[in-house]
């Protein structure tokens, strides 16, 4: 099997592209919703919005990059209901404060998912692979907006200050090995999560005071070692 055979495999369990979903680009945020673009493709012709792939034995790549966007956008709807379901539990400041993070997630998610996609930059499998990782990363979102819902926040052993050591390592270490195009491409992504992360953990210090802003951090940068190291083994 090839390098880059090996590689798909590897990035295709990092999508879970058995459970992902599409989340459709979006560049703005109203205060109190989350909009998707209508999802429309073509395959030899014919409209296929009328026409359900067989995406248990998808024939060919084009029919499972396809799966993966139907995937995706149920993804976009399970996310869509929770932040829909949180809106109105919250004061008109924290409101703000959430949508303010969610607007950064969305910028992270997009820059995320150029810097993963770019291993296979060019190949038939890019679109597959960057609608899996969108999905992974609004599975990881969505379950953080329906623990708000249920006051259960999850929490990690690990202090802050432990955990952001081993990012700035493991962040250093992927860098090593990455050529100039895909470092800026990974350093857009690390920017953009820290910008998520600041004002996700703002919102969770608006209920919960610093406690909950270290209890956010801590979850947050565990999370995304997770991911680095991650994409440490299909770099390697």
């Amino acid at each position: 099997m090839s390098t880059s055979i090996n590689r798909f495999g590897l990035y295709t369990a990092l999508a879970g592209l058995a459970s992902v979903i599409v989340l459709s680009q979006a560049t703005q945020l109203a205060a109190n919703t989350l909009l998707s673009a209508p999802w429309q493709s073509l395959f030899e012709g014919e409209s296929l919005i009328a026409q359900q792939p067989d995406c248990n034995n998808p024939p060919t790549q084009t029919v499972m990059n396809l799966c993966t966007d139907l995937r995706y956008e149920a993804a976009d709807r399970a996310l869509n209901r929770a932040y829909q379901a949180l809106m109105p539990n919250l004061s008109a400041m924290r409101r703000q404060k959430l949508t303010d993070a969610q607007l950064r997630w969305i910028k992270f998610r997009d820059m995320e998912c150029t810097f993963v996609g770019s291993l296979v930059e060019g190949g038939s499998m890019q679109p597959m692979i960057v609608s899996g990782c969108k999905g992974h990363v609004t599975q990881q979102r969505t379950t953080d907006l329906k623990a708000y819902l249920s006051g259960r926040q999850r929490t990690s052993g690990v202090s802050y200050k432990i955990a952001d050591r081993q990012l700035n390592q493991l962040y250093q270490k992927l860098r090593q090995g990455l050529e100039p195009d895909r470092k800026r491409k990974l350093a857009t992504a690390q920017f953009a999560w820290i910008a998520f992360r600041d004002s996700a953990c703002g919102f969770e210090a608006s209920g919960g005071g610093n406690a909950a802003r270290n209890q956010c951090l801590t979850r947050l940068t565990n999370q995304r070692n997770q991911q680095l190291q991650t994409y440490l083994t299909v770099d390697r």
